[in-house]
């Protein structure tokens, strides 16, 4: 039987995590939850700045409400109070549901730390979050570290910083970094001022996922300023972020200087391959020049670049017909409320029809290539 690996499932921190384990002088500063002193309510703050969450409950209850949609609830009256919980913090409870679901490995990236990315502009302040999760979160796998692998989480805001924190965490054992699929001060990922972090990571043999995160200049924001546009903001405009940071990446030659680096889209979906292998390859052939690709852009998908998909994606066994089978592997989103109950009967559902080796590639090999777990 394969030996299945989760590619993208999530933490459900504590929410005091930040304040217990930040480096005492930034204590004051840091992710905490507290009241709003404007409206009273209670509220994620950071910086001692309340984040721009239109219901800080609403939001909980999305990142621990698995498997209630298929129940017939929604975002409206999902149980929002189960993220108060020490239960996310059980892994032996972790472990006993990835038993069930028959998964045997997990890359865990934060749920708390995919908010906060937007909200945090000074640079130390994100790294100094960065730190203290990346310890709770090593910490609190220590006892199934051949099972459960947290992605670090590293800040791109100062690339001397990002390094310094990769190769700390790689000499505790991490297999990935996540990287915010978010613009920093209107650079491509491609812009030289990264490329020590993309050759550290070329260094530390560290693949790189890249995970969609709530910002404010997401992909299409100016069509909607207030209020934020609920169905299209996770629909249509987040999920972009990551193929587009993909794609600067492509277009500005970082596969061309750190031939040796793996990437990754985490959370973005598979159907979109088909088109954008089509179509920059199609605008490759006339317009190479205005980029530092090298070569057209199958070749980087088949050295350095892998897409985590949804197990329910209908179109998921078309594009690996159209791509191949050995760059595609999926992600639970456990515990998050869109997450995928059941993820390997449905990915195996889903992919019927696809030879049995290659199913068997994108539920474990694909991943365990990416991630070298």
């Amino acid at each position: 039987m394969t030996s299945v690996v989760d590619g993208d499932s999530h933490f459900m921190e504590p929410l005091d995590l930040y304040e217990r384990y930040i480096d005492p002088s930034l204590r004051d500063r840091t992710v905490r939850m507290a009241q709003d002193p404007a409206t009273g309510r209670r509220a994620l703050l950071v910086d001692n700045k309340p984040m721009k969450l239109r219901d800080v409950e609403e939001v909980l209850g999305l990142l621990v409400g698995y498997g209630q949609k298929e129940t017939g609830r929604t975002l409206n009256n999902f149980d929002r109070y189960i993220a108060y919980s020490s239960e996310w913090q059980d892994m032996d409870a972790r472990v006993r549901f990835m038993n069930s679901e028959g998964i045997s490995a997990q890359v865990i990236y934060p749920s708390i730390g995919i908010i906060w990315e937007g909200e945090v502009d000074d640079p130390a302040l994100a790294d100094a979050l960065c730190r203290a999760y990346n310890r709770w979160a090593f910490e609190l796998v220590s006892s199934h570290r051949n099972r459960l692998f947290p992605a670090a989480h590293i800040s791109m805001r100062d690339p001397d910083l990002a390094v310094e924190e990769m190769r700390r965490v790689a000499a505790q054992g991490a297999r990935t970094a996540f990287v915010a699929a978010m613009p920093i001060k209107g650079k491509s990922f491609g812009h030289p001022d990264f490329d020590k972090v993309w050759a550290a990571a070329e260094e530390l043999d560290l693949a790189i996922g890249l995970h969609l995160v709530s910002h404010r200049h997401y992909t299409g924001s100016d069509f909607y300023h207030d209020p934020k546009p609920g169905l299209m903001y996770f629909s249509m405009n987040l999920i972009q972020d990551p193929r587009q940071a993909l794609t600067t990446m492509v277009v500005d030659g970082v596969f061309e200087r750190f031939p040796g680096m793996r990437i990754a889209t985490i959370e973005a979906m598979v159907g979109w391959v088909g088109e954008w292998l089509e179509r920059v390859d199609y605008r490759y052939r006339y317009m190479g020049h205005t980029s530092q690709m090298k070569r057209p852009l199958a070749e980087y998908f088949a050295r350095n670049i892998w897409i985590s998909g949804d197990p329910e994606e209908r179109m998921f066994k078309h594009i690996v017909q159209f791509a191949g089978d050995d760059k595609f592997f999926i992600g639970s989103d456990y515990p998050h409320a869109e997450g995928f109950v059941h993820p390997v009967e449905k990915a195996r559902q889903h992919l019927e029809g696809l030879p049995a080796a290659s199913v068997e590639k994108i539920l474990s090999k694909n991943a365990r290539d990416f991630y070298h777990i």
